[in-house]
């Protein structure tokens, strides 16, 4: 009974967080978070955002309650070794999108705060140049896909 109910809480969330994005010309969709091992202190978010207004939008901080830490980062094959490099802002351009997946722009999330498994979600908070703050909600799924090494945190 549990997990339906979750499910169902879960839905609601991410359909009133879209709202929420929305009235700031900024749609979060497909946001998740690898389940990670118990003892592992980071962890990554991917999702989409998308852009509805006619000027691009500049995320220049992203923070979580469930979190110690969160680093907007993207991944990079430099002389054939992979490296993460840190960003400073997200822009997501004019009426179009940006894609945080699995070996480009992506979310570091450091010291979880409680241990999150798959059917979890987690606050993510973010704030645009223009001073604007939303939060979204990010459910957390079992995963297939070898993330990259994150180790030299």
């Amino acid at each position: 009974m549990r997990r339906p109910v979750t499910t169902i809480v879960t839905i609601l969330l991410l359909a009133i967080t879209s709202s929420i994005a929305q009235a700031h010309h900024l749609l979060v969709k497909n946001a998740w978070i690898p389940e990670a091992p118990p003892v592992s202190k980071v962890m990554a978010a991917f999702m989409v955002f998308q852009n509805s207004s006619n000027k691009d939008i500049n995320i220049t901080e992203i923070s979580s309650p469930d979190f110690g830490h969160v680093e907007m980062h993207l991944s990079v094959i430099v002389d054939g070794v992979a490296k993460m490099l840190p960003q400073k802002q997200l822009t997501i351009p004019a009426n179009g999108q940006l894609v945080l997946k699995p070996g480009s722009y992506h979310l570091m999330l450091f010291n979880a705060k409680r241990a999150l498994k798959s059917g979890d979600v987690a606050a993510i908070d973010i704030t645009m140049s223009d001073g604007n703050r939303f939060s979204t909600r990010v459910l957390v799924k079992k995963s297939t896909m070898k993330m990259m090494d994150h180790s030299h945190h």
